[in-house]
């Protein structure tokens, strides 16, 4: 990764990777810890967020903050608090991200506008989805809708479980708490699948700190941003972001395999002991797309020799 540069007051583009580039996105539960957790801490740290993507193996985002000593804290405490979370939740131990990360100041409206079109655009190019507000977790399709991914939330029609869990969802948001794993697995756990998507909408709406007025001005407007970042993927040449391979469709062919196979949480299989996990890459690699350098990130197993 290039030496890491910051421009205080100007957004930045910070990326950040995995250790070993090992998945850490399994469930819905991975990406709310982390979300919640960014929101809290970008409110406590004064940040200004431009916008978030969280992949299955790397982060980006575009920050603005007064001080580059205050970035880093706040990049730092977020993924040791995000670390501690996951691995209590996943019973592993160590650090989640390669200790430095990327991140290059966008000065002048142009740079700007291509880093957005970049971020926005990864889950594209990954071959996620087709267009970028299809992708739940660069949060796009939220800047100009509170359900893109569920149906509107009617509180009379709703069942008693999904009450109590916005209740509880508002209150945790009111304390300026982040959600736990235990919390989040709870509250999915007593709703049907319809439910679930419209809770997920809720919490991300809840926590929202994108500051999507900010976003949209360096377009003139949403539907000019919407149109600009679908017809342009944007470019990143100041941070050397590490690429392997040219999809990451075939990790949606491991999650279902997993779960197919009697795992509840997909990201369960990073605890199985290693003669394990090498069995089940053997079946893996015959029964699915991926090959075998996803399959070794989707286990987190070390390659022969190491």
């Amino acid at each position: 990764m290039r030496r890491r540069k910051f421009v205080n007051g100007k957004v930045n583009h910070t990326y950040q990777r995995t250790v070993s580039g090992f998945n850490i996105f399994y469930e819905v539960e991975d990406y709310l810890v982390y979300y919640t957790i960014f929101s809290i801490l970008a409110h406590r740290y004064g940040v200004l967020v431009y916008g978030l993507c969280l992949m299955i193996d790397h982060i980006h985002a575009l920050v603005s903050a007064t001080e580059s000593k205050i970035f880093s804290r706040f990049m730092s405490h977020a993924s040791q608090l995000f670390a501690k979370e996951y691995n209590k939740a996943h019973n592993r131990s160590g650090p989640l991200f390669q200790e430095g990360f990327g991140s290059a100041p966008k000065i002048g409206l142009k740079r700007l506008r291509t880093a957005i079109a970049y971020l926005f655009n990864n889950p594209v190019e990954r071959y996620l989805c087709s267009k970028a507000q299809e992708y739940r977790w660069n949060f796009l399709a939220y800047a100009y809708n509170k359900n893109p991914f569920s149906e509107p939330i009617k509180l009379r029609h709703a069942s008693r479980a999904l009450r109590r869990a916005i209740k509880e969802v508002d209150g945790t948001r009111e304390r300026n708490q982040h959600m736990s794993y235990a919390m989040i697995r709870r509250l999915l756990r007593t709703l049907d699948k319809k439910e679930g998507k419209q809770l997920t909408d809720y919490i991300i709406i809840r926590y929202s700190f994108i500051r999507y007025d900010l976003l949209t001005a360096c377009y003139g407007g949403l539907d000019n941003m919407i149109i600009a970042i679908n017809s342009n993927t944007g470019s990143e040449y100041d941070i050397n972001e590490t690429i392997c391979g040219r999809s990451d469709a075939e990790f949606r062919d491991l999650h279902r395999y997993v779960h197919a196979n009697g795992f509840e949480n997909a990201g369960d299989v990073i605890c199985l002991e290693e003669n394990v996990k090498r069995k089940l890459m053997g079946k893996m690699l015959k029964e699915t797309a991926a090959n075998v350098y996803q399959v070794i990130k989707f286990l987190h197993l070390a390659p022969r020799g190491n």
